[in-house]
């Protein structure tokens, strides 16, 4: 999947220039190998002011690593308003990670960087045999422990935004909202289907549960501006949706990762030959 499809201020061209010159910032000599579009652009709510998150992987000379220096484990350019020098690019956010790294958190099961290797709409990709030999490495171990993080972020973001007894950043938004409900049809889709999906959309159609209607009047009313907060009726309904899914989930089977970091070494090693 490639970006064409996104309505982007920004060509491909531009992004990967960005890119490259984004990473050789912090060392010549890295490689920038894999990077994708993630974010609201993939979760199927993205608005006319959402930023343009970029997210991928370069490579460091394997040698680097033999040095008491041994090289950052990520770029980051304009995750924290505009880095100096790239105020061209203000709206596309940049991270990053070193090959290591970003295998380190594919090991533990992040679900942004195994969304990032299944749906992310790819920017560029100078290892596409890799790649897809990742994802199929991946979808071997699935579900691991990735819905258990899904509902962490969910339960993250509720009590922290949505919570009005407890959330100390009470924020009851449609964005909140969404990221939550999102986070919970992500969590079943992996047990049931054991695969990746990370639109929000594709998700409410595919789990037992969900509410197809109720995330087309959330991001409906997003987009009409995210300092909004939503509707009495609406917020209603996604509270009862939210509850439902909650309580719906039942015990994720025990995470089952035996062989999986071997085999993410041995896919490293191939990729660093």
């Amino acid at each position: 999947m490639t970006i064409e499809h996104l309505d982007l201020e920004y060509s491909a061209e531009d992004i990967r220039d960005f890119i490259e010159t984004a990473v050789a910032t912090r060392g010549s000599e890295n490689r920038p190998r894999f990077y994708a579009i993630t974010g609201s652009h993939i979760y199927g709510f993205d608005s006319a002011d959402s930023d343009i998150d970029v997210r991928g992987l370069h490579m460091a000379p394997a040698e680097s690593y033999a040095y008491l220096d041994t090289p950052a484990e990520e770029v980051t350019v304009n995750m924290d308003g505009t880095t100096e020098g790239f105020e061209e690019y203000a709206e596309v956010d940049l991270r990053s990670y070193e090959l290591k790294k970003f295998a380190q958190l594919l090991q533990s099961a992040n679900y942004n960087i195994v969304e990032l290797v299944f749906e992310a709409p790819t920017v560029m990709n100078g290892m596409p045999l890799e790649m897809d030999a990742l994802q199929d490495l991946i979808r071997e171990f699935l579900p691991m422990n990735v819905p258990h993080a899904y509902l962490g972020m969910a339960k993250s973001n509720y009590y922290k935004h949505l919570d009005p007894k407890k959330a100390e950043g009470y924020d009851p938004r449609a964005k909140k909202f969404l990221y939550v409900y999102r986070g919970l049809l992500g969590a079943q889709y992996v047990v049931e289907y054991e695969d990746i999906e990370a639109d929000i959309f594709d998700l409410a159609e595919a789990v037992d549960g969900g509410d197809p209607e109720l995330v087309d009047d959330l991001v409906a009313h997003k987009r009409t501006g995210d300092s909004a907060t939503v509707p009495s009726a609406l917020e209603e309904r996604a509270r009862d949706a939210i509850t439902g899914q909650f309580n719906a989930i039942g015990e994720f089977p025990m995470p089952d990762k035996s062989g999986y970091r071997k085999a993410l070494d041995n896919w490293m090693r191939k990729v660093r030959a």
